[in-house]
C-alpha cells in the first residue's frame, strides 16, 4: 500500500512539473519553426529516455569524469542516474544539460557538462561579440553571392541588397540567419575573423571549444556546456546589446537601396517572456536542438543550457528552470 501511494505521489509531481513549465511559458511549443541552420529536425517527442541526473546545492564538478557530486552531508549524485532526496524531473532527451548561477559560475545541476558537442547556431553568440567589438551598428554591408553560399535558401536578405550591421545582427540572432553571420565575417575578412573567434575562445579559457565557421553550420564547431557558461558570462557582463536583441520577439529591418522594410520574428519561444534575459537557439542534423537561456530569478542570473535535444528543447529548459526555482527559492 505504501509503495502504491509513493508511485501515485511521484506521478502527481511529474504532472505538476510539466503543468508549471507550460504555465510559466505558455507559448512553448517544442522546436520552433526556424531559419538558417536552426531548421527543426524530425523527432519523436514520446521516445522514452533515461532521466537526467540532478544534484543538490553546493555542488562541485570533477571534469575528469564529468561526475557531479553533492555536498558531503547529502546524497552523492552521479551521471549514472543515482536517485536523490530531491524530486526528480520528468524524463527528457537532452544529450547534456546544465543549470548554473552565472553570477558566481557555480554549477547547480548538470549532466555531461564537459562533453564536446556541435554548437550549431550557439556559435553566433561568439560571432556577435566580435562584431560588436569591430564594427559600428551603422556600418553598411552589401550582400554578395559568396555570402549567400552560407544558406542558398535565405529568404530575407537579397544578393546586392545593402543592410546596416544593426539589422544584420538582428537577423543573425533572431531568425538565426546564416547569411547575415557570413556577411559580417566576410566584411571583416573570413580568415581573420575565424582566427579571432578561436583566439578569443582560448583567451577566455574555453579550452574545449573550436569554431570552424561564423554561423555554426559545420559540425566542427564544437564546445561543452562548461565552456558555453564562460561565453554566457562574457556576453552577460560585457555585451548587453546581444542579450537585448535575443530578447526581442519582433522587429523590422530595411534594405537601404530600395527602402523596403521587412518584419523579422524571433524563433526563440522565450523572447519577450517574463524572467528571460536572452539566449540563443541552435539546430543542425549533427547537433539536434541546442538552447542556451539566461533567466533573471529575483536578481540572480540563472543559466540553463541544453545540448543535443532531439525534440522539445524549450520544454526541457522550462522544466530545468522550474526545478531550480522550486528547490532554490
Amino acid at each position: 500500500m505504501i509503495k502504491k501511494t509513493e508511485q501515485l505521489f511521484f506521478l502527481f509531481v511529474i504532472i505538476a512539473a510539466v503543468f508549471f513549465a507550460r504555465f510559466a511559458y505558455p507559448n512553448i511549443s517544442g522546436v520552433p519553426v526556424s531559419a538558417g541552420n536552426d531548421r527543426p529536425q524530425t523527432a519523436d517527442a514520446e521516445t522514452a529516455t533515461a532521466p537526467p541526473t540532478l544534484v543538490l546545492p553546493q555542488t562541485s564538478v570533477n571534469s575528469a569524469n564529468n561526475t557531479v557530486n553533492a555536498s558531503a552531508n547529502a546524497n552523492t549524485v552521479t551521471e549514472n542516474n543515482t536517485t536523490t532526496n530531491l524530486t526528480p524531473l520528468p524524463n527528457f532527451s537532452s544529450e547534456a544539460y546544465m543549470v548554473a548561477d552565472l553570477s558566481t559560475g557555480s554549477i547547480i545541476a548538470g549532466a555531461n557538462v564537459s562533453k564536446r558537442w556541435p554548437t550549431a547556431s550557439l556559435t553566433k553568440l561568439m560571432t556577435a561579440t566580435l562584431v560588436f567589438d569591430q564594427l559600428t551598428t551603422s556600418t553598411r554591408i552589401t550582400i554578395t553571392p559568396q555570402m549567400f553560399a552560407a544558406d542558398p535558401d535565405e529568404r530575407t536578405l537579397v544578393i546586392g541588397g545593402t543592410y546596416t550591421v544593426e539589422d544584420l545582427l538582428h537577423l543573425m540572432l533572431m531568425p538565426s540567419s546564416n547569411v547575415a553571420a557570413q556577411a559580417m565575417a566576410d566584411y571583416i575578412g573570413r580568415a581573420q575573423f575565424m582566427n579571432e573567434m578561436n583566439a578569443r575562445a582560448t583567451a577566455w579559457g574555453m579550452t574545449d571549444t573550436y569554431f570552424d565557421d561564423p554561423s555554426g553550420i559545420s559540425a566542427a564547431n564544437q564546445s561543452t556546456a562548461k565552456d558555453l557558461m564562460i561565453l554566457a558570462q562574457h556576453v552577460y557582463e560585457n555585451y548587453p546589446g546581444i542579450l537585448a536583441i535575443t530578447d526581442t520577439p519582433v522587429t523590422t529591418i530595411t534594405e537601404l537601396n530600395s527602402g523596403r522594410t521587412i518584419t523579422v520574428r524571433s524563433i526563440n519561444n522565450f523572447a519577450g517572456t517574463p524572467d528571460f534575459i536572452g539566449g540563443k537557439t541552435g539546430n543542425t542534423p549533427q547537433a539536434d536542438a541546442n538552447l542556451l537561456s539566461l533567466f533573471n530569478d529575483n536578481g540572480t542570473p540563472v543559466l540553463v543550457t541544453v545540448l543535443g535535444a532531439p525534440a522539445l528543447p524549450f520544454i526541457d529548459t522550462s522544466m530545468l528552470y522550474s526545478w531550480y526555482r522550486a528547490n532554490y527559492k
